[in-house]
């Protein structure tokens, strides 16, 4: 049976890719496995651009990284049902963790046949500062991707 990585943001893109996702799972009779990185900054990003963090945010961050991962959970709940997966077998994840990192990560761990991804449509100079998690799934995943544009 063919193992399809399906990563999940919420976004609109996203959506498109496990739609598509689910409609290729249906052709070849695939396991879907959906997927969302709750990640929350770290205290080196803000001091990085000068600014200090209080330690109400620090303390704070387990209480929010838990938070995190119960909504992200719920988006996946629903994002899934929304979609007709009738007869394929599903799987859901949270996995906390820098995004791009752990979507090769688990599909090379758990030997995926692909990934379908969704790719929102940032211009030229934000994909240069910013980059998205698409490009750097892409370049390193250990498997083919699809990606499903908006």
């Amino acid at each position: 049976m063919k193992k399809i990585l399906i990563p999940i943001d919420g976004s609109e893109a996203s959506k498109k890719a496990a739609e598509k996702a689910v409609s290729v799972g249906k052709l070849i009779d695939a396991e879907l496995t959906f997927i969302t990185v709750a990640n929350l900054p770290t205290e080196d990003k803000y001091s990085y651009f000068g600014m200090t963090v209080e330690n109400a945010f620090i303390a704070n961050r387990k209480n929010m990284l838990k938070q995190l991962i119960v909504e992200e959970g719920r988006m996946l709940d629903i994002l899934v049902r929304n979609i007709d997966t009738e007869n394929l077998r599903i799987n859901k994840k949270v996995i906390v963790g820098v995004p791009a990192e752990e979507i090769v990560k688990l599909a090379a761990e758990e030997k995926f046949d692909f990934i379908v991804i969704g790719r929102r449509g940032f211009s030229k100079v934000e994909r240069f500062f910013v980059g998205s998690v698409t490009q750097k799934v892409i370049s390193a995943s250990p498997c083919p991707v699809m990606v499903v544009n908006v």
